[in-house]
């Protein structure tokens, strides 16, 4: 597929995505709505990043801004909601933990209505002008491209970005690892952009991907609901925190263990360089190599 369009498809579909989850959760606000409209607001700003690369005027983009205090407090909701699921599941294992999912269906209710307000006042219009001048600079720039032009460029930068972290990650400091995730985060949303046009692609590597961060993802889990734990000791002189305490930091330790047994599927992601092969097709060639 030619890089122009490629690009120019992308930013159209995540923009018309983005509008339509919107107008939906306007409409029948919801978990799943909300969910559908971060992620879609989530892959716009990964594009629009990745769009400024080849955007001449250099400007800050305002639309990237847009987007991000709106789902700022969507991410909060978010993850609110999605611990509840899990606290459901683990009051089952830990009695002790019924506090602290009365505090989180709690802090949910707040959040619903703040994100039901912000959904409600976004400007919608404002942020398809500028979307449309910036889709304008794009595509001028994208009719004469620089002879060296690879499509592939802002996936190795952050893909190299996520090589750094890991590189630099430790298992007695979960930060380091919540950077990897952050990092793969962007990785897997250009890693989106592009991969129509990627040679070969086996089917089940996007869902290798999704499965990986699940599985660094599950770490910071843990270490949020510890977090969580030791503030609702903090507002309630009655609850002992020790047995939930204890109930995280082992499941902490279990994620930790579960990333380090599938941290080498780094390396089957996405090509080392951009002078090298992505390794899918270097699997395949040492396949047929050994084939008699």
């Amino acid at each position: 597929m030619e890089a122009s369009r490629l690009f120019l498809d992308a930013f159209d579909h995540r923009r018309d995505v983005f509008v339509v989850r919107l107008k939906v959760c306007r409409e029948e606000f919801s978990e799943a709505s909300v969910h559908d409209l971060r992620v879609a607001a989530r892959r716009l700003i990964a594009f629009v990043e990745l769009a400024r690369q080849f955007d001449p005027t250099g400007r800050p983009s305002k639309s990237r801004h847009q987007l991000k205090d709106l789902i700022d407090g969507f991410d909060t909701l978010r993850d609110t909601q999605a611990m509840l699921a899990e606290l459901d599941e683990h009051v089952r294992a830990e009695s002790s933990l019924t506090v602290v999912r009365r505090y989180v269906l709690a802090r949910e209710q707040e959040l619903m209505r703040e994100a039901r307000l912000a959904a409600r006042d976004f400007r919608t219009r404002q942020l398809k002008d500028r979307l449309k001048r910036l889709r304008g600079r794009l595509s001028t720039r994208l009719e004469a491209p620089d002879p060296g032009f690879d499509p592939f460029g802002p996936v190795d930068e952050a893909f190299a970005r996520v090589v750094r972290r890991d590189a630099a990650a430790r298992p007695d400091d979960a930060t380091t690892i919540h950077r990897v995730r952050l990092a793969f985060k962007k990785f897997r949303y250009r890693f989106e952009i592009v991969q129509a046009a990627l040679p070969d692609l086996p089917p089940e590597q996007p869902a290798r991907l999704h499965t990986y961060q699940t599985i660094v993802g599950r770490v910071q889990d843990a270490e949020t609901f510890l977090g969580l734990v030791a503030d609702c000791a903090s507002r309630d002189p009655d609850f002992d925190p020790a047995p939930a305490l204890a109930f995280y930091t082992r499941l902490r330790a279990e994620a930790i263990d579960d990333w380090l047994a599938n941290r080498t599927a780094l390396a089957a992601f996405w090509r080392p360089a951009p002078d090298q092969t992505f390794p899918w097709l270097e699997n395949r060639r040492k396949r047929r190599a050994k084939t008699p």
